[in-house]
Order: C-alpha cells, then sequence, then structure tokens
C-alpha cells in the first residue's frame, strides 16, 4: 500500500516498526487525546437522534436509550482523563488499554445500538438514516481511534457487527448479500484508512522520539562543550594566577639572595664587619630554603596531577605523626602569638605514606597560623571517623574563606579574599591543592567549611581500609 501524506512505502507492516512499552504507551496516549477531542459533541448528537426518531418510536423509549447512552459516554469520557492525566504509566499499560477498550466498546454499543432497537420495516427513510448513522459511526471510528490497534478494534467492532446484522436481517434475499458485499468492501476502506492513521502516527511518534534523543544529545554535547570550556579558561586562569604568584614569590628572595650576596663578595662595608655579613648570609640561608619549599610544591603538584606521585607506604601512629609536627609549626605560631593545641582521641594506627600524612598535616597548620590573627587559636585534632575511618581535623579562628571561594580553593594556584590578608599573609594557592591530592591519593577526602570573620575547618578523612590495629604495648 501507497505511503500516506508522503510517508515513505517502507513503513508497510506492523514488523516493520520497534515495539516497545514506551512505544505502545505513545501510541494509546494520542488516540486518547483524539477520542476525547471527538467524543464530546456525543451527547448533542444522541439528542438529535432521539427528536429524530421521535416519529417512529416512542419517547420513553428513545429517552431510556439516550440516559444508557450518554452514561456510558461519561464512564469513557472519565476513564481517558484519568489515563491522561497519568503521563507515562507504563506499568500499568496492560490495565489501562482493557479498560479504555471496554469502556469504549460499551459506549459505542450503546450509540450503534439504536439501529438494532428501533428499526421499522418497510420505512425506508427510516432504515437510511439508521444506516447511514451506523456507516458514519464506522468511518468516525476508524479515524478518531486509530493511533491504537487495540483501542480501533475496540472502536470498529460494534459498528461492523450492526452494519452486517441490518442488512442479512432485514433484506430480502438475495438483495442482503449484495449490500453486505459493499458494507464488507466499505468496512475493509476504512480499517485501511485507519491502517494508514496508524503508520502515519507511528512514524511521527518515533520521530518526536528521535528528536528529543537527538535534542538530549545535543544538549549534553553542549554541556560537555561548556564544561571544557570553563576548563580551559580555569587553566588559563591558573595559569595567569602562577605567573604573577610565581613573579613575585621567586623574585623577592632572589632578590634579597643577589642582593646581600653582592654586598658580602664586594666587602661593602669593610672587612671587619663580619657579623654583619653573618646576619646577611642568615638572609640568604632563608631566601634559599623559602626557594626550595616553593619548587618542592611545584614538583610535588606537578607529580600528584601527572599521577607519578608513589606512595611510600608504613604502619604507624596517626596521633604521634601530628604530635611530631607540631614541632615545624611552632616557631611560626610564636611569632604571632597564635596557640596551637593538639587533641588526640583513640588515635589510630595507620597504613599510609607517613612522609605524605606529614605534609598533609604542615600544610594545614602553616596555612591556619597564617590566616589566624594574634593572639588566635590553631587546633588540631586525630579521631575515628563516624564510618570507620581516620579523622584529622584542623581548625582556627582567623579570618576564614568567603563562600564564593569555597568551591576553588582546593584547586592549584587558587587563593581566598586577599583583601582580608596582608600582602605577607598571602600564599601561593598550592598547599591546599596539595594537601587535597594527598589525601585523594589514599582514598580520602578533603572538607571544607568556613565564615568569614569566624574562622575555618579543614577536615580530611583516609578511608577504614587504612587502618590498623592497635599493637599490645604490655610486657608478656
Amino acid at each position: 500500500m501507497s505511503g500516506v501524506g508522503g510517508i515513505s512505502e517502507d513503513f508497510t507492516s506492523a514488523a516493520d516498526f520497534p515495539a516497545g512499552p514506551t512505544l505502545s504507551l505513545r501510541h494509546l496516549q494520542t488516540a486518547a487525546r483524539y477520542l476525547r477531542v471527538n467524543l464530546l459533541p456525543l451527547p448533542l448528537v444522541v439528542i438529535g437522534l432521539a427528536v429524530l426518531m421521535r416519529t417512529w418510536q416512542s419517547t420513553a423509549e428513545l429517552a431510556i436509550w439516550a440516559v444508557v447512552t450518554i452514561a456510558a459516554w461519561m464512564v469513557t469520557i472519565g476513564v481517558l482523563r484519568s489515563f491522561l492525566k497519568r503521563k507515562d504509566d507504563a506499568g500499568n499499560l496492560t490495565r489501562w488499554t482493557a479498560l479504555i477498550c471496554v469502556t469504549l466498546f460499551v459506549s459505542t454499543f450503546a450509540f450503534a445500538s439504536v439501529s438494532l432497537f428501533f428499526w421499522v420495516d418497510n420505512e425506508r427513510l427510516n432504515n437510511v438514516l439508521l444506516y447511514v448513522i451506523v456507516a458514519a459511526g464506522l468511518a468516525n471510528a476508524g479515524a478518531q481511534s486509530a493511533p491504537s490497534i487495540p483501542v480501533v478494534t475496540a472502536n470498529l467492532a460494534p459498528y461492523c457487527v450492526i452494519f452486517l446484522y441490518l442488512s442479512l436481517s432485514h433484506e430480502v434475499t438475495p438483495f442482503n448479500y449484495g449490500i453486505a458485499f459493499l458494507q464488507v468492501c466499505y468496512i475493509g476502506l476504512v480499517c485501511m484508512y485507519a491502517r494508514a492513521v496508524w503508520q502515519l502516527t507511528h512514524e511521527m511518534l518515533v520521530l518526536r522520539d528521535e528528536k528529543r534523543s537527538l535534542i538530549g544529545r545535543l544538549q549534553n554535547a553542549l554541556d560537555d562543550a561548556t564544561g571544557a570550556r570553563r576548563r580551559a579558561e580555569s587553566a588559563s586562569q591558573a595559569k595567569s594566577t602562577f605567573l604573577a604568584n610565581m613573579s613575585h614569590e621567586l623574585r623577592t628572595p632572589l632578590n634579597a639572595i643577589l642582593g646581600f650576596s653582592e654586598v658580602i663578595r664586594d666587602r661593602t662595608f669593610g672587612a671587619a664587619a663580619i657579623e654583619r655579613y653573618a646576619g646577611y648570609a642568615g638572609d640568604i640561608h632563608t631566601s634559599g630554603q623559602h626557594l626550595l619549599k616553593l619548587i618542592n610544591d611545584i614538583l610535588d603538584l606537578s607529580k600528584i596531577e601527572a599521577g607519578k606521585r608513589e606512595l611510600s607506604e608504613s604502619e604507624f601512629d596517626l596521633g604521634e605523626c601530628g604530635r611530631a609536627v607540631l614541632q615545624f609549626v611552632e616557631p611560626q605560631a610564636r611569632a604571632k602569638n597564635v596557640r596551637v593545641v593538639f587533641e588526640a582521641c583513640a588515635c589510630p594506627r595507620l597504613f599510609a605514606d607517613e612522609l605524605a600524612i606529614r605534609q598533609i598535616v604542615i600544610n594545614l597548620l602553616s596555612n591556619a597560623v597564617k590566616f589566624t590573627p594574634r593572639n588566635g587559636t590553631v587546633s588540631l585534632s586525630v579521631s575515628r571517623s563516624t564510618d570507620g575511618g581516620a579523622e584529622l581535623v584542623v581548625a582556627d579562628n582567623g579570618v576564614g574563606i568567603a563562600r564564593a571561594d569555597l568551591d576553588r580553593v582546593l584547586e592549584t594556584f587558587a587563593q581566598g579574599r586577599h583583601d582580608i590578608v596582608t600582602t605577607e599573609d598571602r600564599g601561593t594557592g598550592l598547599g591546599l591543592a596539595i594537601v587535597k591530592g594527598l589525601a585523594e591519593l589514599h582514598g580520602g577526602t578533603v572538607r571544607i567549611a568556613s565564615e568569614v570573620g569566624a574562622g575555618t575547618v579543614v577536615t580530611v578523612e583516609l578511608p577504614a581500609a587504612r587502618l590498623r590495629p592497635a599493637r599490645d604495648t604490655r610486657a608478656a
């Protein structure tokens, strides 16, 4: 059969189309929408037909038929509306299909039964009117419910049976067989039209699903492209930040080293100024240490990001590790009169890279002291986490981190608000990035909670798989 409305002839049978609950549901929804619209005028048709039939039938019989037909129509409309309110109820597809088919069959039979109950022999006007009613109802049923095969079958069946019954029962032989043959041809044409409409509907639904799928893929591609662009912009910004920070961090100690070394080399203050030259040598040493730390941080972070940072794992006491680290930040804390508090609760033994864990704690404590005002407090606590792992918590009552910066302070070269600290207190943006990288190498996570002016709490959680049972130190 040729296509309808330009549809390709490739779609020639139901077997040519992919089947599935979702597509079947779309077919049923389309048929239900068509039916709900086309069935709305039915009560007016019933009333008008009842008025016409008063020529041959009593008002009481017509009233009974009209009431029953309209009641069946109301039930059908109610079922259709309830079904359409449930947008994607694919799990109950079979139940809804059966319910719609049954109610529609009853409603259609009630309407078409006018030809059964009110046929008057030898009244050709009556007979032609009833033939026309059934034939028109048959055509309308084939069009309005064609998108769903079960529904169109339930809708056509009463009309087909009653249509053939009228001619075979009330017409004389062999004239009745001729009319029945024409009726069969007419029913066949209606079925072919309904099948063409189903094919058109099916292709439209498939194309709609393909369009939605394409739109979804395009949206995903757009999201990926947007994400890639943002990452590229972030990388470019990180590079610019890195260059700006390194320009200051590298030039300042290098200028000090070159300047003080020239003073010593040229003996600017005479050969006897040994103490002064010794002080300059100390400044050169301090600047060299700063450069070495900076370079080490950059190299460590580069190894972590390149996946080449290898862990040298061993078993050690996490509490002892935390206590030993305090000595590295004591000079920095003493210079600002910042009190450092250590608390260990049921310190677990850990199987990890001890140097990496020390570096995590040193970086966190150093950051906390740096951004805590004079006479402030920094605390380090070591304990078990609620999920059975190990937990390192560094808290301070310092300047805090702005809410807008919380999501990015763990990124490479990212820094918090510079307006709340002095130029000397600004870091390179590497410390927290290294903490995050080392924690993730151990399978751990880093969380930051902060409020500007109230302080910051950084929590490093290590998985329970890295804990080891405590050693029994009692004598045998």
